[in-house]
């Protein structure tokens, strides 16, 4: 297994709430840093998994587990090209 760097962007949840960060950490995000920047929550990982797809579905899906709302995916060659070539870079 691979650790595998990446970031998802969120929105739907008040970062000045008192469990905000704790919301993170009970679902699964352990392995993130959790930052807001210009109205969205941006969740970093570098996630242990088989492959880049299997971490970064593992890591939206916890993201979602944290009652936030996972923004559209944008383009980012690098990790275009990672999951086309099947996690290698």
């Amino acid at each position: 297994m691979e650790t595998h760097e990446f970031t998802v962007v969120a929105t739907g949840l008040d970062p000045a709430a008192p469990d905000f960060e704790a919301r993170f950490l009970e679902a699964g995000c352990d392995d993130a840093t959790v930052s807001f920047q210009k109205g969205r929550i941006l969740v970093d990982f570098s996630r242990v998994a088989v492959s880049l797809e299997a971490a970064v579905t593992s890591g939206v899906a916890d993201v979602c587990a944290a009652g936030a709302s996972v923004e559209p995916i944008e383009p980012d060659p690098l990790v275009s090209l990672r999951i086309w070539r099947g996690g290698r870079s």
